[in-house]
């Protein structure tokens, strides 16, 4: 059976983000519109399952004296409506102060099944990326949280644009200029997945996190 989700999130891009770190869309617990169809340690947000492991990643990389406050605002024992302000605070406070934007490619989408993995997903609206570069000049760089469908759905989704004359895609679909403003050139990079199951690439979860949060920070602060 198919489900037609919309996305529950908007994108959250503070003041001088230089990365727009993109994703594809939550899982379905996420989309229902009903926040008791959350577990209980999951954040009501971006990359908020319980089994996810994008905020750890980015907490060892950029403020690993924090990294703590993670399985603390998980486990918070609030009303949900409470506990999730709290967390989205929180969060959102985490990336303004790294410069780091954050959206999903997926705007709206059909979904087989209550599954989490991307290729359950089918396209029905991408969300308007374009815009968010157009609206935030500081932007330099879309990294993409997984290579096999959320870079794909990016390319796709620029291919679309690059019809309508807006945009030049160069370097193999590494970079993109925005036709209003040639001189400005968007990077485009792949980071590894921060799913669960990509953990077991690795000899445990500590490995992973120090591996990865390494290639994350040099993606996202590497300037070339």
């Amino acid at each position: 059976m198919e489900t037609m989700q919309n996305h529950p999130y908007k994108p959250f891009i503070p003041k001088d983000a230089k990365v727009l770190l993109l994703g594809s869309a939550p899982p379905y617990r996420f989309c229902t519109g009903n926040a008791n169809d959350l577990k209980n340690k999951d954040m009501d947000y971006y990359y908020g399952s319980n089994s996810n492991l994008l905020w750890e990643i980015l907490f060892t990389a950029f403020e690993p004296d924090k990294i703590d406050k993670i399985s603390s605002l998980r486990s918070l024992e609030e009303d949900r409506k409470i506990k999730t302000a709290y967390q989205i605070d929180f969060l959102q406070s985490f990336l303004a102060r790294n410069q780091l934007g954050m959206a999903d490619i997926l705007l709206k989408f059909s979904r087989k099944g209550t599954s989490a993995e991307d290729y359950k997903l089918t396209v029905l609206e991408y969300q308007d990326i374009l815009g968010i570069l157009y609206n935030n000049s500081s932007l330099t760089k879309i990294l993409c949280t997984s290579k096999n469908r959320v870079h794909y759905w990016l390319m796709d989704y620029l291919k679309q644009q690059k019809h309508y004359d807006l945009i030049e895609i160069r370097d193999n679909g590494n970079s993109l200029i925005l036709k209003n403003n040639p001189h400005r050139e968007i990077k485009i990079g792949i980071l590894p997945s921060p799913s669960a199951r990509s953990v077991m690439r690795y000899a445990n979860k500590t490995e992973f996190l120090q591996q990865v949060s390494q290639i994350y920070k040099q993606a996202i602060t590497n300037d070339e």
